[in-house]
């Protein structure tokens, strides 16, 4: 698990920057003068210093979303259809039509899940972390966990239609919905 810290407050930052560069100072006197007597070192603490910082320990987890469990359960089905397709493919006791149509639904589904996968990725890339795709051979889904603008549905709607080439009329982006 990484470790973050967390500076809250109010001109924090600029705060420990003014703290740093007391320090910064005090090290330089130190290694300029040698050991310098406590008395020559001792300064009073402007009123911006005296501030307090708190600074407070975050452990960072994936939290899981309505889409990550939906991308999961979609995962176990999928996988379940992979191996009922691969054991009918691949069993030399399936009758030949049964096993090349197997082939054929085994490779569009791995298809689809490549496609789905690029376009989630990409949309991952563009800011909308928990986006969601949903293809078939006549239509694509994509839902993201945002509120969209127009222009914002447009780059959407245009990067899911270059990449599966289908129409703009079966691109459905479902945002999120405020209220609802």
């Amino acid at each position: 698990m990484a470790r973050f810290y967390v500076v809250r407050g109010r001109k924090a930052l600029w705060n420990l920057f003014i703290m740093v560069l007391v320090i910064a100072a005090l090290v330089y006197i130190f290694r300029v003068e040698g050991d310098a007597p406590e008395a020559e070192v001792t300064a009073e603490p402007s009123k911006e210093v005296e501030q307090v910082v708190v600074v407070e320990p975050v452990t960072v987890r994936t939290v899981p979303t309505k889409f990550a469990e939906y991308k999961l359960e979609r995962e176990r089905m999928r996988s379940r259809q992979i191996e009922l397709l691969q054991n009918i493919a691949y069993d030399v006791q399936t009758q030949g039509g049964r096993r090349e149509e197997a082939q054929l639904q085994l490779q569009a589904l791995i298809d689809r899940i490549t496609r789905e996968t690029e376009i989630e990725n990409l949309l991952k890339a563009k800011g909308y972390l928990d986006a969601l795709v949903l293809l078939d051979s006549q239509a694509v889904t994509v839902v993201v966990p945002v509120t969209l603008t127009r222009d914002e549905a447009a780059r959407v709607g245009e990067l899911v239609h270059r990449l599966t080439g289908l129409s703009m009329e079966r691109i459905t982006i479902v945002d999120e919905t405020v209220g609802v």
